[in-house]
């Protein structure tokens, strides 16, 4: 009877070297990794209403500022905005431009998509759209993802009411 010794530094230094070839050799072949952490998620509702400057000029929408204030998740309460831009068609003006949510609790940097738009033949328009979120701060550090949002915007008075929401990963 023959007897065989197992050297554990010896097998894993073998499984090392067997994997690095594979590696090697075999196109697209990648050793697997440690499980990754999983990424949680939060559910984002929010509540805003405040200011909006924007200019029409023929075709053309510039929006200068927004200002708002309300309450979110985490105690987002402050919705602000400026050097959005966008173009009108019919009734309706599509819009896009950078935005953010802050409060006590962190913040979340936005970017409002071109999809979004304002329509309505009266002076009060109907908003809705979505923005992409790209980063977060405080309790919200890292948040990723998309929110929609509906409300309404008053063209003469500036003012503006909006409710968003949506599921970050974090």
């Amino acid at each position: 009877m023959r007897q065989i010794r197992f050297s554990a530094p010896a097998a894993v230094a073998a499984i090392v070297v067997a994997a690095a070839v594979a590696a090697a050799v075999i196109p697209g072949y990648a050793p697997a990794s440690p499980a990754a952490h999983a990424a949680s998620t939060v559910k984002f509702s929010g509540k805003y209403s405040g200011k909006a400057s924007v200019t029409v000029k023929g075709s053309s929408i510039k929006i200068s500022s927004v200002s708002g204030s309300g309450s979110g998740t985490d105690g987002l309460s402050k919705l602000t905005g400026s050097n959005g831009s966008g173009h009108t068609s019919g009734t309706c003006g599509f819009f896009s431009g950078p935005a953010s949510i802050s409060g006590s609790g962190g913040s979340l940097t936005l970017a409002v998509k071109s999809s979004s738009k304002g329509c309505g033949e009266s002076n009060v328009k109907s908003v809705s759209g979505s923005a992409t979120v790209s980063s977060g701060s405080g309790k919200l550090k890292g948040a990723k993802g998309t929110v929609s949002f509906s409300g309404s915007y008053n063209k003469s008075s500036g003012s503006f009411s909006v409710t968003i929401s949506g599921t970050l990963s974090t």
